[in-house]
């Protein structure tokens, strides 16, 4: 697994609530005090010096309100979430960024959501396939950024060791002593060092990566039994993965599987 894809892992969007807005003119858009994205549906409108037209999508850091002017008649998908990763300070992002061009997540969720959603409407879009279209379309557009950026770089070469390591075996048996050795310093400094650079603790990290991986392989692969997930991802048996999953994402494995 490469860098970038390591660090991919452990994105999740999280609490999504998706609505669907008809600005008009010069209008603003309530964006909340969370990450948001704003997809056109249709029509034309401009945000922050950025023409966005029909499929168009931009990922924006927290920001309350934010001021935009359209062209016509303009619907607007806007989705706000928390963004969950387990490397917080590599993946820290620009106040703006577009989503990948003509992304085939982005046509699906304004589809998606456009259709269970009246213009206008307090309630929100919060089923399982909306949520899951747009955690996908956010890790995409992440994933331009990393790699425009050469974020999979590490700049501390023994924390990139480490991380390099956890990422080839996930399901390793990992303690700070042993990533410390692949990192080349003794385990104090390396906590230090790794904190620091990742903005997570080294068995935080480990934790946060190995449930990101098995969340999606219980979402990706039905015919995989989840004792085989939970052995992929490190857990002695199923008993102990299902009790630690359920407490960091709330759900039980099955749950997440039978969605």
């Amino acid at each position: 697994m490469g860098a970038v894809e390591g660090l991919l892992g452990a994105i999740r969007v999280v609490d999504p609530e998706l609505v669907v807005e008809e600005p008009s003119g010069r209008a603003t858009l309530a964006t909340g005090r969370r990450r948001s994205l704003l997809a056109v549906a249709r029509g034309r409108m401009r945000l922050r010096g950025t023409d966005l037209g029909p499929g168009d999508a931009l990922l924006l850091q927290d920001g309350g309100t934010v001021p935009v002017v359209t062209e016509g008649p303009t619907t607007v998908v806007v989705a706000r979430f928390a963004l969950q990763g387990a490397a917080p300070r590599l993946l820290a992002l620009p106040d703006e960024v577009l989503a990948p061009a003509d992304s085939e997540f982005c046509r699906l969720l304004i589809e998606r959501v456009a259709d269970q959603v009246p213009a206008g409407s307090p309630d929100s879009a919060s089923d399982v396939v909306s949520a899951r279209l747009l955690d996908w379309l956010v890790v995409e557009t992440v994933r331009d950024v990393l790699v425009a950026r050469g974020s999979g770089e590490v700049a501390d070469a023994g924390v990139a060791r480490a991380l390099a390591a956890v990422h080839a075996d996930p399901a390793g048996s990992w303690t700070v002593a042993i990533l410390a050795d692949h990192a080349g310093v003794g385990r104090a400094a390396f906590a230090r060092r790794f904190t620091d650079v990742v903005g997570t603790s080294p068995l935080a990290y480990v934790r946060e990566h190995r449930l990101a991986l098995a969340e999606h392989a219980l979402l990706t692969e039905p015919d995989v039994t989840v004792a085989a997930v939970a052995r992929r991802v490190g857990y002695a048996n199923p008993f102990s993965f299902s009790t630690a999953f359920r407490r960091h994402r709330g759900l039980a494995p099955s749950e997440v599987r039978a969605s």
